[in-house]
């Protein structure tokens, strides 16, 4: 989600870290108490997810799939690591799970079932995405499939938790534009020009 530019000093609590986030204009993950800050992407990298927004919530409707694609305005909860996020892309299924907090209100703007998520990469989140973030992921129960794209370049990789007991995934690298990605976890092709060609009119 856009780009790390800060990390904040000392520690909040959770309800602290949701009354500040309501009343900021600034974006800000969370993670154990400590909070991260994050800037607007590049054009390519906004063009980028609001294009697969796009293709997945087209895809859903017309094949009326019990699935739903949300924006980076929905923060997402990962237990395990005390984490609240905002990936570029979130396919749930549905309904939707909200995040409770310690003290008993549903969050209607946080969601704890993610199935698919979907990272644009940035300079500054890179390595995080590709590594840390999806550790992170992998250990929330409805979690099955990852997908990162590169804004500057034809490059996307799935990852595909098969079978997460059994540490067993399907991964998929491709830079051909004119390829596709299967995402195992909705059914669907992801073809590369569709995502990509939407980067057309900013060449000069």
């Amino acid at each position: 989600m856009g780009v790390e530019v800060a990390v904040q000093k000392g520690f909040l609590t959770i309800e602290q870290y949701l009354k500040k986030e309501d009343a900021s204009e600034v974006k800000h993950e969370f993670q154990d108490g400590k909070l991260i800050t994050m800037a607007g992407g590049l054009i390519t990298h906004n063009i980028l997810k609001s294009e697969i927004l796009q293709l997945l919530t087209a895809f859903f409707r017309f094949n009326n799939l019990p699935f739903l694609a949300l924006d980076s305005d929905m923060k997402t909860r990962i237990e395990s690591a005390n984490k609240f996020c905002y990936p570029d892309v979130t396919v749930i299924a549905m309904p939707p799970s909200f995040y409770t907090t310690p003290a008993g209100k549903e969050r209607r703007d946080i969601i704890t079932n993610p199935l698919l998520v979907v990272e644009v990469l940035s300079n500054d989140t890179r390595s995080k995405d590709k590594g840390e973030k999806f550790e992170q992921y992998c250990t929330i129960p409805t979690f099955r499939e990852y997908l990162l794209i590169e804004p500057e370049e034809v490059w996307a990789k799935s990852i595909y938790l098969e079978d997460p007991a059994a540490g067993l995934m399907r991964v998929k690298t491709e830079t051909n534009r004119d390829a596709s990605i299967h995402l195992h976890s909705i059914g669907y092709d992801l073809k590369l020009d569709d995502v990509y060609k939407a980067l057309n009119n900013l060449k000069p």
